[in-house]
C-alpha cells in the first residue's frame, strides 16, 4: 500500500512536531515539514505531497502566498489551512483558493485527525473504482475494499482486475486475460484463468465479472 505524503507548514516548531508525529502514528504517511511559505513551496515542489496542512502567518512568506503559488499550477492538491481569529482578511483570501478545509486555531488533535480523514476520503474518491455503493477498488493503492475494510487479493488476482478494468465493459478473450496476469511465463491454460475468475469472482458482488459464453470476460462497474 502506498503512503499518502503530507506536508505540515507551520513556524511554531513544538507544535509542528507534536502535529507531524501524532499524524505518523495515526495514518499511513511520510510526513513532511516545513518552517514557512517559502520552506514549504520548495518542498511541495520537491516532494509532491498529496496534501498540504498550513498555518497562514508565518515569517519570510505567509501561507497564503505559499499557497496563491501552488495554486498557479496545481489546482488538484488538497490544502487544509488553519489560522488565528485575527487571520480572517487572508483566511477570506485562502478560501477562494479552492481549501479542501480550513479551521480556526488552536488545532486539537481530533479536528485535525477529522480534516486529514476528509481529504483521504477526497483522494480516494477519484482514484477509485467501484463495484457497489460500497465495493470499490483503489487503484493508486491496487487494494479492493468493502465498506471501506480491505479484501485480501492475491497477486494474480489484482492482476486480473486490473487487466479487466483496463477495458472495462469489453470483452476480453481468455487468452488475452491470461497473458495480462502470467505475461508468458507458462503455457496458456484455460483452467487457469476459469479458476482464478472464480475465485475474483467470491471476493467481488454479485454479477460484477460477466462471462459471454464463446466471447470471453468483462467486468461491470457501478456508476
Amino acid at each position: 500500500m502506498n503512503k499518502v505524503k503530507i506536508l505540515y507548514v507551520e513556524d511554531e516548531i513544538n507544535i509542528r512536531q507534536n502535529h507531524a508525529f501524532y499524524i505518523q502514528n495515526n495514518f499511513l504517511a511520510v510526513v513532511y515539514e516545513a518552517n514557512d511559505g517559502i520552506e514549504g513551496l520548495q518542498a511541495y515542489k520537491e516532494y509532491q505531497p498529496d496534501i498540504i496542512i498550513s498555518d497562514l502567518s508565518m515569517p519570510n512568506m505567509c501561507g497564503l502566498e505559499m499557497i496563491e503559488s501552488i495554486r498557479k499550477t496545481d489546482k488538484d492538491v488538497k490544502i487544509i489551512v488553519f489560522s488565528a481569529h485575527s487571520d480572517q482578511e487572508k483566511l477570506l483570501r485562502a478560501i477562494k483558493l479552492n481549501l479542501t478545509d480550513y479551521k480556526i486555531k488552536p488545532l486539537k488533535r481530533s479536528t485535525l485527525y477529522e480534516v486529514i480523514i476528509n481529504a483521504l476520503e477526497s483522494i480516494d474518491s477519484k482514484n477509485s473504482i467501484y463495484f457497489s455503493q460500497t465495493c470499490y477498488f483503489d487503484c493508486s493503492q491496487r487494494v479492493l475494499f468493502e465498506n471501506k475494510t480491505q479484501v485480501k487479493l492475491s497477486k494474480n488476482e489484482t492482476l486480473l482486475l486490473e487487466a479487466l478494468l483496463l477495458q472495462s465493459n469489453t470483452l476480453l478473450s481468455p487468452l488475452e486475460l491470461f497473458n495480462a496476469v502470467w505475461d508468458y511465463e507458462k503455457e496458456y491454460s484455460l483452467d487457469s484463468v476459469r479458476t482464478l475468475i472464480k475465485k475474483l469472482r467470491k471476493k467481488l458482488p454479485p454479477d460484477t465479472i460477466e462471462n459471454i459464453y464463446g466471447g470471453g470476460y468483462r467486468v461491470h462497474t457501478f456508476s
